[in-house]
């Protein structure tokens, strides 16, 4: 990502997020794959466009817990692989601070689908943030720091969960929920840590229900 240390300098008040997330066939970013992709801006604590796409993995590879992303292999068939959708992935990510709730998850997928399609320059770096830590900045205490709970924290309905889309846009309401607590007195260097170039894939747990 370009400009990654000025990004991680940012005030929270004054960043640029792009609040993303994704439906996967499994929990493993080695060996599942991407079904759903959204992504929804933040700037200066105002919601801004979102996007979203389906996501072709291949015929042979199995949707896994369709119960709970609802994809079917219908709706897929015609929609574009990773690689297809990546040029406007990463036009919407690049010059931003990527958050998503439980972010390792969602970054260890992108990483690895880069990698796959052969897209990722060696040694990148995704500056980012976890909604999860909203749960300490949040009105009321949420019941745990699941999305849907530190959602109605900060007054924020879901409508589908596991959902890409709502997923992405509940995530970009807790970020401007969130902007005015947080302020300029936080940036991202002491708040969130250095970036982390999460060379590991291994199966990763997603607690977001």
């Amino acid at each position: 990502m370009n400009n990654s240390e000025d990004l991680m300098k940012a005030p929270f008040n004054e960043a640029s997020f792009a609040c993303f997330d994704f439906e996967t066939t499994g929990f493993s970013p080695k060996r599942d794959r991407v079904i759903e992709v959204a992504v929804v801006t933040v700037t200066k604590g105002k919601v801004g466009s979102s996007w979203t796409s389906l996501i072709n993995p291949g015929d042979d590879v199995e949707l896994g817990a369709t119960h709970i992303h609802g994809i079917k292999r219908d709706w897929i068939r015609s929609a574009p692989s990773f690689a297809e959708i990546s040029g406007t992935l990463f036009s919407l990510l690049d010059g931003k601070v990527l958050v998503a709730h439980n972010a390792n998850f969602d970054l260890g997928f992108l990483r690895s689908e880069m990698s796959r399609a052969e897209l990722l320059p060696k040694g990148t770096l995704f500056p980012h943030w976890d909604t999860m830590k909203a749960a300490d900045f949040a009105p009321s205490l949420p019941s745990s720091r699941k999305l849907v709970d530190v959602a109605a924290a900060f007054g924020v309905e879901i409508a589908n969960a596991h959902q890409a889309l709502d997923d992405a846009l509940a995530v970009a309401e807790i970020v401007a929920a969130v902007t005015d607590t947080i302020g300029s007195s936080i940036s991202f260097n002491t708040f969130s840590g250095p970036d982390e170039k999460l060379e590991s894939c291994a199966p990763i747990h997603r607690p977001r229900i």
